[in-house]
């Protein structure tokens, strides 16, 4: 047995090492390393995070080694003699302090050395003299100037990260360099101003990175001979603003631009700024074809300046901005842009930042480098004018517009045309969405999550006829979906495939929602409200997730599980979703149980998937046919067809009971208010004698009714009829309870006005008060009617209950007509009937 068991472990051994095409163990390097081969004679070693002290002896046959996060002070000379395959070392994050030469000996072919964030403050000027083939080097956060030290970079290399001080140190002659990084924002960098002669010893980069430098200035010429230039961040000078952009424009159409970032050149806590047609006018001379401008508090562009931009540019980045609409708007049609992120709006300010010093240069400057800082004076206005037609470049395909929290509803908009397809709106407050706008033919991804909306017009995803993917989760769309009886607001998304519906509060779905979706095939609707698969799912062909977890299931039922069924029929890899959910184990819901234990439908995240039992125990459905055969047992014994006996006695005595309670219910609930009230009932053969009523009308309204009954008719009828009328608000006695007081108030007074609307018959007490009225009439008045209907809108009769309806066609009525002539009838006729 123990051989069979040894053998079958080697044979898995062996596949999963055919399968995984590399092994990554602990190697005989040093206990604390992983090493990893894929299969031939070179092997890569990982001592990272092992706090090691030394460098260990490497094999020949290792082609890189990962020594990051150690500590590491010192590299023996000769260490590396025997390591001539070796590609790339990795010592960042270590204690070095010294280079030497022999510290690089035999390391041929290393093309990737990385030390930053290292202790070095020595070196000799020949330290990668050894080196001949490096191509990438990073030196950056040590405490060295390597230019001071006439260190000798290899002719070979063509990236350098490197900090740089040029108040203290020039670069390096470095004529074959391509990229070159000084950036601040990962080591230590300060180029307070940008001469013609700053970068001159790399003329033919193709990338440059001096964002966070500190820049306060940048001369005219100072790029302008890098022909090879493609790639130039500025970003986080933010210092130099967008009058000190300007002079890096100028150079720009002499180099080979393609990529420009000037991301946060203007302070956080400065006034918004407007760019002007001369911050970018230099560009329309260059190739560019991205250009990042985030955190820039930016708020208006001059009319005009968005011309200025070259037709080859493709992307724009100029998220986390201060925009205000205006006419600027409609400059962006002309452009050629595929894809724009406009995200993170008004959200400029982070935790932690500090404002960095400016010091801009004095008149000296001022020479044929030098242009004078210019600051608009122009007010910003905003744009209040009306759009009836949204603006959209041509050519744009991906739009990100998110995390912006603009509480907006989503008019009906006609937009130009379009080719987008890529829309993301998600973490706005976009609470309502009524649209459409027409047209966004060619979206086929649209966020609209984390909106907070809860309604959508049933012609809203008409602007959108040919999405594949709809994400509209964690909104408040339970409010309004379950109402969608005909699927008419998915009718218009025919191509959908996958739709997230999550976390919307939704408690069902009408049968025919999806109506129209036979090509979906992922449905989310996690961490709703729904207790059964209410919705249609059987002519879905290509469905094959749909996610049902953490809603309110305790089991399916068997229609929905045999939609199931005929969903796996078509499309065998079909899986769902039903874990985090009350399941219930019962011998209500065994069936249920007994199909998860049979079915051949993949269910995920089946061992966090666990029912309740009637005992009041969790048992986990891991293995659902155990559960199956434990249910199985407990319901088949004789007791229970006892128990169902007495349970069926029991529930016929308690219908036949509470059906007599209920045919008397309001003759009950009204005797009981009455003896409650102590009232014993006077002249019970002569109810029209006017000196037993304290009131000549008890008035039953809704609360949303108020305004009519305190503006307009106790003014027309108390102050100017002189009756006398009961008000709930007004008139009930403070301390009793609310039944109570409405028997009180009925039986007090002459007659009663219901004051009918839909608001009336939606209210508990509102019908509690007719109801009463009712039985008052029948059991004190002698059968004579006391109730007078004053419609205030217009209701069809299929609004009314059977109760309201009754009254209508057998008494008279009067409507609320809302006008002049009609409301001095209106008033005449009620001052009439309750004068009587």
């Amino acid at each position: 047995m123990v051989i069979t068991q040894l053998f079958r472990f080697l044979v898995c051994f062996v596949l999963t090492m055919g399968v995984n095409g590399h092994l990554k163990t602990k190697c005989s390097v040093n206990h604390k390393c992983r090493c990893k081969t894929s299969g031939t004679k070179y092997v890569e070693v990982d001592c990272s995070h092992s706090k090691l002290k030394n460098i260990p002896k490497l094999p020949r046959n290792v082609s890189s080694v990962d020594l990051s996060n150690n500590d590491i002070d010192n590299i023996p000379e000769h260490h590396f003699k025997d390591n001539d395959i070796l590609t790339e070392i990795n010592l960042s994050l270590n204690k070095l302090h010294t280079l030497k030469k022999e510290m690089f000996y035999g390391l041929k072919r290393v093309r990737k050395l990385d030390m930053n964030n290292n202790n070095l403050t020595k070196t000799t000027k020949d330290a990668f003299s050894y080196l001949q083939r490096l191509s990438y080097l990073d030196v950056k956060k040590n405490n060295i100037s390597w230019s001071n030290n006439n260190v000798i970079f290899p002719q070979s290399l063509l990236t350098l990260k490197i900090d740089y001080n040029s108040s203290e140190e020039n670069l390096p002659e470095m004529s074959h360099l391509e990229i070159l990084d000084v950036s601040g924002s990962s080591g230590h960098c300060h180029i307070h101003t940008v001469k013609p002669d700053t970068f001159r010893s790399v003329p033919k980069i193709y990338g440059l990175d001096i964002s966070a430098c500190k820049v306060n200035y940048v001369h005219n010429g100072s790029f302008s001979f890098m022909r090879n230039l493609s790639t130039l961040d500025i970003s986080f000078n933010t210092c130099l603003r967008f009058d000190g952009l300007e002079n890096v424009t100028i150079d720009l159409p002499f180099t080979s631009i393609k990529i420009l970032k000037f991301n946060k050149i203007h302070k956080t806590f400065q006034m918004n700024t407007k760019i002007l047609k001369h911050h970018l006018s230099h560009l329309r001379y260059t190739n560019l074809e991205e250009m990042h401008g985030d955190s820039n508090r930016i708020q208006l562009i001059e009319d005009g300046a968005i011309q200025q931009l070259p037709s080859s540019i493709r992307k724009l980045f100029v998220s986390d901005n201060e925009f205000s609409y205006g006419q600027y708007v409609f400059d962006f049609i002309t452009m050629q842009i595929e894809f724009v992120n406009a995200s993170f709006l008004f959200s400029s300010r982070r935790e932690n930042e500090r404002e960095e010093k400016c010091e801009r240069p004095d008149e000296s400057c001022c020479n044929k480098f030098c242009k004078p800082i210019h600051t608009s004076d122009e007010t910003i206005s905003r744009f209040s004018a009306a759009w009836r037609v949204l603006p959209i470049p041509r050519k744009l395909k991906r739009v990100l517009y998110k995390d912006c929290f603009l509480r907006y509803e989503i008019p009906q908009y006609t937009v130009s045309e379009n080719i987008v397809e890529y829309v993301d709106l998600s973490y706005n407050i976009f609470y309502s969405w009524i649209g459409p706008l027409l047209t966004f033919d060619h979206v086929q991804f649209l966020d609209l999550s984390n909106n907070i909306c809860s309604n959508v017009s049933k012609a809203f995803f008409k602007s959108v006829p040919n999405v594949i993917t709809l994400l509209i989760q964690n909104n408040l769309l339970g409010f309004v979906l379950p109402d969608d009886t005909e699927g008419e607001i998915m009718q218009h998304m025919p191509a959908l495939q996958i739709v997230n519906l999550a976390e919307n509060r939704i408690p069902s779905l009408p049968y025919i929602f999806f109506k129209f979706q036979a090509n979906l095939k992922d449905i989310i609707l996690a961490g709703n409200m729904m207790d059964n698969i209410t919705f249609q799912i059987n002519h879905m062909k290509q469905l094959s997730n749909l996610d049902l977890s953490n809603n309110r299931i305790s089991s399916l039922d068997k229609n929905a599980r045999g939609h199931l069924e005929e969903v796996y029929k078509m499309k065998d890899k079909f899986s769902i979703d039903i874990s985090g959910n009350p399941l219930k184990c019962s011998c209500d819901t065994i069936e249920f149980i007994k199909w998860m234990s049979t079915t051949k439908i993949k269910i995920h995240n089946k061992h966090k998937t666990s029912c309740l039992t009637s005992q009041g125990n969790r048992e986990s459905l891991w293995k659902p046919n155990r559960v199956f055969e434990k249910l199985q047992m407990e319901c088949s014994s004789y007791s229970s067809l006892i128990v169902g006996t007495v349970a069926s006695l029991i529930v016929f005595l308690f219908v036949l009971i509470w059906g007599i309670v209920y045919r008397n219910r309001w003759r009950l609930r009204y005797m009981y208010y009455m003896v409650k009230n102590k009232y014993q009932v006077q002249n019970k053969g002569n109810p029209a004698n006017d000196s037993q009523y304290e009131y000549d009308a008890f008035i039953s309204y809704d609360n949303n009714d108020r305004f009519f009954v305190h503006d307009k008719l106790l003014p027309c009828l108390e102050h100017k009829a002189g009756l006398k009328l009961c008000i709930h608000k007004r008139d009930f006695l403070p301390g009793n309870d609310i039944a109570g007081n409405i028997t009180s108030a009925i039986h007090n007074s002459r007659q009663v006005v219901i004051m009918m609307s839909h608001n009336y018959l939606d209210s508990y007490w509102c019908m509690f008060e007719y109801n009463m009225a009712k039985v008052e009439t029948i059991y004190s008045r002698n059968k004579e009617n006391i109730l007078f209907l004053v419609f205030l809108e217009q209701m069809s009769p299929k609004d009314l209950p059977m109760m309201v309806l009754e009254l209508v066609q057998s008494h008279s009525y009067i409507e609320y007509p809302n006008d002049e002539f009609g409301d001095t009838v209106f008033w005449n006729k009620l001052r009439e009937v309750l004068s009587q």
